[in-house]
């Protein structure tokens, strides 16, 4: 069995590093529990693993869920190149082929924090080693990742939009229903349409 490490640093900030270490028949969902939990990440949060040219220009998709179309044979068939992949059915040695494969790791589609990865080594598993496992790490999570990440199943409407729904007086909301609703000037909508030419 062989083992892949992955070097995984954070947008711009040098400080931040961390080593992860697989092996090569685990799969991409053992690989974003390992990132989710190092940095005590929100699991129920969306992500997704981009496999990626030496310039990180996005190739393949990852996908922690399977958002592919309904009717699946419509679009691709399951030897398609370009077809998602699920992080639970990809498996690490089937999906990287390149020995300095560079992918991206993008947490919370709404903020898409972007983490830069690069397989930095392949070797063999010693005995007794349990995987994944973090080999190096070096500065602090950061901040933003866990103050502003969106749960997929716990927005809140109220808070997104900048009020409470205690502070939305239902006569407020019916005044823009109502016809004869005046304007700061005085003079009604309708009013206004007529006037136009």
């Amino acid at each position: 069995m062989y083992t892949y490490r992955f070097k995984f640093t954070f947008e711009d900030q040098s400080e931040f590093l961390r080593e992860f270490e697989l092996n090569s028949e685990q799969s991409f969902e053992d690989f974003h529990n390992a990132i989710v939990e190092n940095l005590a990440l929100d699991k129920n949060t969306l992500a997704s693993f981009f496999l990626t040219d030496s310039r990180f220009r996005k190739k393949r998709e990852i996908s922690l869920v399977d958002m592919s179309p309904e009717d699946k044979d419509s679009k691709y068939g399951d030897d398609e190149p370009n077809k998602m992949l699920v992080m639970k059915d990809a498996i690490i040695s089937d999906v990287i082929d390149d020995p300095h494969q560079k992918l991206l790791y993008v947490y919370d589609y709404l903020n898409y924090w972007t983490f830069y990865l690069e397989l930095i080594k392949i070797g063999k598993a010693s005995a007794g080693q349990n995987f994944p496992r973090v080999v190096k790490s070096a500065g602090e999570v950061p901040k933003e990742l866990t103050m502003k990440a969106h749960q997929l199943s716990s927005i809140d409407l109220g808070m997104e939009l900048g009020f409470d729904d205690d502070q939305i007086d239902p006569e407020d909301l019916q005044a823009f229903e109502d016809p004869d609703f005046l304007d700061e000037e005085g003079g009604s909508y309708d009013d206004f349409e007529e006037s136009r030419p």
